[in-house]
C-alpha cells in the first residue's frame, strides 16, 4: 500500500499546488493529520 499512498499523497499535493485554494489547504491538512 506504500506505493499506492505515495502516488495518491502526490496526486493530491499536485492539485493543492495547482488550486492553491483555503480549502484546499485545508483539505490537505486535514489529510495530513489523518495521515499521521
Amino acid at each position: 500500500n506504500a506505493p499506492d499512498d505515495a502516488a495518491r499523497r502526490r496526486v493530491v499535493i499536485d492539485q493543492v499546488a495547482s488550486l492553491t485554494d483555503p480549502s484546499a489547504v485545508a483539505v490537505h491538512a486535514a489529510l495530513n493529520r489523518g495521515s499521521d
